[in-house]
């Protein structure tokens, strides 16, 4: 795959923090926004709860979908893949300071995982904070328009993780 434009998808997903997640149960579709840090090898990271439908969904169902989006440019990511729960701690932290770190650098003051740990400290409801790592097994970069990635720009679809591998 041509670097460059795995590089402005990058760019594009570092830009950015906030996905749609889908996810499953039954059959049955589920969608959530969270807050999520990529890395270099397009491997998504988000934090929830245990007491979350998603962390209920991806007990019995680890296939998930990701869309990221920017508008009013025309540029977006989708993504299909299945999750695997971070165990270890250090891992773990690094993650959760990743996000940390995304959301005051955009100014963002409420993350639903601090109040949720704010109320539960309250209650004395210990929930277990659960870290995913999403492992790309189809990703879909489109920049129909924005100059800002020039080398994506296009009228195409680039497919970077193709659904089967060869």
């Amino acid at each position: 795959m041509d670097d460059i434009l795995i590089s402005d998808a990058l760019a594009f997903l570092k830009k950015n923090y906030v996905a749609v997640l889908a996810t499953s149960y039954l059959n049955l579709p589920y969608a959530s926004i969270i807050y999520y840090t990529v890395d270099d090898k397009l491997n998504f990271y988000f934090v929830t709860k245990t007491n979350t439908d998603k962390y209920l969904n991806l007990k019995v169902n680890k296939n998930v979908a990701l869309a990221i989006g920017d508008g009013p440019n025309h540029i977006s990511v989708q993504v299909r893949g299945h999750v695997t729960m971070l165990k270890d701690k250090r891992w773990k932290d690094r993650i959760r300071n990743s996000i940390e770190s995304i959301l005051k650098d955009k100014k963002i003051k409420m993350w639903p995982i601090i109040k949720i740990q704010e109320l539960q400290a309250k209650n004395k409801d210990l929930d277990e904070e659960i870290v995913y790592k999403v492992i790309p097994q189809h990703l879909v970069f489109t920049n129909l328009d924005d100059v800002s990635l020039p080398n994506s720009m296009g009228n195409s679809r680039h497919v970077i993780v193709p659904l089967i591998k060869k």
